[in-house]
């Protein structure tokens, strides 16, 4: 058991990475987005919106599909809700209450139990839960995924909405922000880090010469 909970505390700290991705990816996304709709000159023509936004869709789209992936060789959130389901009584009470050794037990007690339910090991009903809630929310994005990106398929492809897409993203973040408060003690208000420099300072110069690009023609 020691060794099972030892894996997914490393599987948990690689799916918080991939949230951090995932969540940077949308952010930069819709701030890319704002930039467009509040500058009329740089709007038409469109190619290179549509190619960013196709690129974005896609890479999101695949992010989603593989955190809900269970199979034997993956590390995804859905794999670790899946093992958690299946051995509970890896994940105890007491154990949980180590990781408090400054705020006490009761304080450890309380975060597991809001998370776990109210027994001396992890409840597999809140796994089994969360894992269908991501299941479902993923369905029109993953066979997006599946018959679009990953491979050529002869069924219909589903158009995916970027509400789609971010409900699915609010949920993974919620729902992943339980879990590293579970396993590690620690809560986060958000997952996507926050930048130290003003990443939009590409945005604010001229990229190409046009002069310079009629003499080369």
């Amino acid at each position: 058991m020691k060794q099972k909970l030892e894996k997914w505390l490393r599987w948990i700290e690689i799916v918080h990475k991939d949230a951090e991705d995932l969540l940077d990816n949308q952010y930069i996304f819709s701030k890319y987005i704002e930039i467009i709709k509040g500058n009329p000159k740089i709007q038409e023509p469109s190619d290179f919106h549509w190619w960013v936004r196709n690129n974005y869709v896609n890479s999101i789209a695949m992010s989603v599909r593989r955190q809900i992936d269970t199979d034997p060789d993956v590390i995804t959130l859905g794999k670790i809700l899946k093992e958690m389901a299946e051995s509970p009584q890896t994940l105890t009470k007491a154990w949980h209450r180590s990781l408090y050794k400054n705020l006490g037990p009761s304080w450890a007690d309380k975060a597991f139990e809001d998370v776990a339910g109210n027994g001396e090991f992890f409840d597999p009903e809140v796994a089994k839960n969360d894992f269908e809630k991501l299941v479902n929310l993923s369905e029109g994005i993953t066979k997006f995924a599946d018959r679009r990106i990953a491979h050529k398929s002869k069924q219909p492809i589903p158009n995916v909405k970027f509400k789609e897409m971010n409900d699915f993203i609010e949920e993974f973040e919620n729902m992943l922000k339980k879990y590293i408060l579970l396993f590690t003690g620690s809560g986060y208000v958000q997952l996507r880090p926050e930048y130290q420099y003003d990443w939009e300072k590409v945005f604010y110069h001229k990229w190409i010469d046009i002069d310079s690009k009629k003499l080369r023609e």
